[in-house]
């Protein structure tokens, strides 16, 4: 698989499964049939598809522009088995013979799998991607980022493809050629082998970071508060800042990582996300905040031991901090910081110049 072959993430109902980091089955368009989590059936059993989105039906009144749990209800899978897409887009997983069959069987256990779209064509759903990405990236001049929804309700005997949004994933310029050297390497304190963006920057100074001792992932929303408040002060002094915090920004689920919100890091210029023992999910590869921020030009990198990155999280303790709170620190380093993010690789480097 090769990066301009775009990668795509679907879900039974609502985008609201994508956005929030939710399960969602991820392939290529041009090999829909390589499906690296789930080569094997218990990998597919783990990562399935139980819950989806949709629309609240009925009379009550539902109020627009407040929170999306008025106006939409999560259901589980095996409460719509008479539903058409369900039916389209699932297996059938039999316990006694611990076996998965891609037709639906009322017999067996549900699974949501698509394989009866990716495998069997029974809409052509990665031919459409490959052809839209390919279109869009000559008509814009880049890569592309595009959601999209396929109606296989009744009334569309043959499905109904739509484009919701297009839009290119970076400026032209951000093509330059970055090199990151074996010595920078060596004195980062933060390298990335799973790094998003093209740039080179010399001109951050503060760092706004979760404190991995003193994290509680049960406090999440009281994290995201503290690095509000932070921004407002970062914000009105106009500088730019480097935050670094465990698990997924922006996200849905405040057990997955800090639920913050655009106007909570505003004036962000990079963003690093991190392990931590008690909170460990995939790298973010598909909410509207995610490309919100890509778009904008900042770079999302992910330090994690497990694909080869690494933090110093000693020699950021020891730099002076500027102000912090029960799990929040800011510090302002004496220099600004490098900032290398090599696109092509999907390496970064971040690292003080002596």
């Amino acid at each position: 698989m090769k990066p301009q072959e775009g990668v795509a993430a679907i879900a039974l109902g609502l985008g609201k499964s994508v956005m929030g980091g939710e399960c969602a089955l991820r392939f290529s368009p041009k090999y829909p049939n390589l499906l690296p989590d789930r080569s094997r059936l218990e990998d597919i059993l783990k990562n399935s598809q139980r819950y989806f989105y949709c629309v609240k039906m009925g009379s009550e009144t539902c109020p627009i522009g407040v929170d999306d749990s008025v106006t939409l209800v999560r259901r589980e899978v095996c409460d719509a088995l008479d539903e058409r897409p369900v039916r389209t887009v699932s297996s059938t997983y039999f316990v006694q013979e611990h076996c998965l069959r891609d037709a639906f069987r009322e017999s067996g256990s549900p699974v949501v799998t698509f394989n009866a779209i990716l495998k069997h064509g029974a809409f052509p759903l990665p031919d459409i991607l490959t052809e839209l990405l390919q279109m869009g990236e000559e008509g814009m001049g880049s890569a592309v980022e595009m959601e999209f929804c396929v109606n296989l309700g009744p009334g569309s005997e043959n499905g109904e493809f739509v484009v919701l949004q297009l839009r290119p994933m970076g400026a032209r310029e951000e093509m330059m050629r970055v090199d990151i050297s074996a010595q920078e390497i060596e004195k980062a304190f933060i390298y990335s082998r799973q790094a998003l963006g093209n740039a080179v920057s010399r001109d951050i100074r503060d760092v706004v970071f979760v404190k991995p001792q003193d994290f509680d992932p049960g406090r999440t929303k009281d994290v995201a508060k503290d690095i509000s408040r932070l921004n407002l002060q970062l914000t009105s002094e106009n500088r730019k800042y480097l935050l670094v915090g465990p698990g997924r920004w922006g996200s849905a689920d405040p057990w997955l990582g800090i639920p913050v919100r655009w106007e909570d890091i505003s004036g962000v210029s990079a963003m690093v996300e991190t392990d931590h023992p008690q909170m460990q999910p995939e790298p973010s590869q598909g909410s509207h905040f995610f490309h919100n921020i890509t778009t904008l030009g900042i770079h999302y990198i992910t330090a994690s031991e497990k694909t080869g990155g690494t933090i110093d999280w000693r020699w950021l303790s020891e730099q002076h901090r500027k102000m912090e709170t029960g799990q929040v620190a800011w510090i302002e380093l004496k220099q600004p910081m490098v900032l290398k993010v090599d696109g092509k690789e999907s390496r970064a480097v971040i690292y003080i110049d002596e």
